[in-house]
């Protein structure tokens, strides 16, 4: 008996869930090297592959996402500013990667935890700063009038 209940309640859950399923025509999922800043998301998406190492004690995957991370850092095509506080950021990004790698080589847990932990606090440094210059490069609307250079001789004033 039970298992007929059980059998029917699947077979209402595969029939409610396929009435509910996206449309065939619906778009698909961009692939993420089509999406604006890809080089950014791969650089994301290698970084969680670098924590799932990490959880995994996989340290050949952590090796690899560590080169790869610096690689795409490196890359010619990187759209970056040319400030030095964004250059330091970079550089910096690319020792600890550097790091990472070799913490990765060596086996050491604890020191790929500490190094990953650092690397993360640098990406969300770097992204603080990048969306903190762009906000102020970008004009807001304001009540803000600027002072003339120089002042009239005289102010006449009008009679009611």
């Amino acid at each position: 008996m039970k298992r007929i209940i059980v059998t029917g309640i699947f077979t209402a859950l595969v029939a409610i869930s396929s009435v509910h399923a996206d449309p065939p025509d619906s778009p698909a999922v961009t692939p993420i090297g089509e999406v604006p800043g890809s080089l950014m998301r791969l650089k994301l998406v290698t970084s969680q592959q670098v924590l799932e190492g990490l959880l995994r004690r996989d340290f050949d995957t952590i090796a690899r996402g560590a080169n790869q991370m610096k690689r795409i850092s490196e890359a010619a095509e990187w759209p970056r500013s040319r400030d030095t506080v964004y250059e330091h950021f970079g550089q910096t990004f690319r020792r600890q990667c550097n790091q990472l790698e070799q913490a990765a080589k060596d086996n050491s847990h604890e020191g790929v935890m500490f190094t990953y932990l650092a690397l993360t606090t640098t990406c969300v440094n770097c992204h603080d700063y990048v969306r903190d210059s762009r906000r102020l490069a970008q004009p807001q609307p304001s009540d803000v009038q600027l002072i003339p250079s120089h002042w009239p001789s005289r102010v006449s004033k009008q009679e009611p």
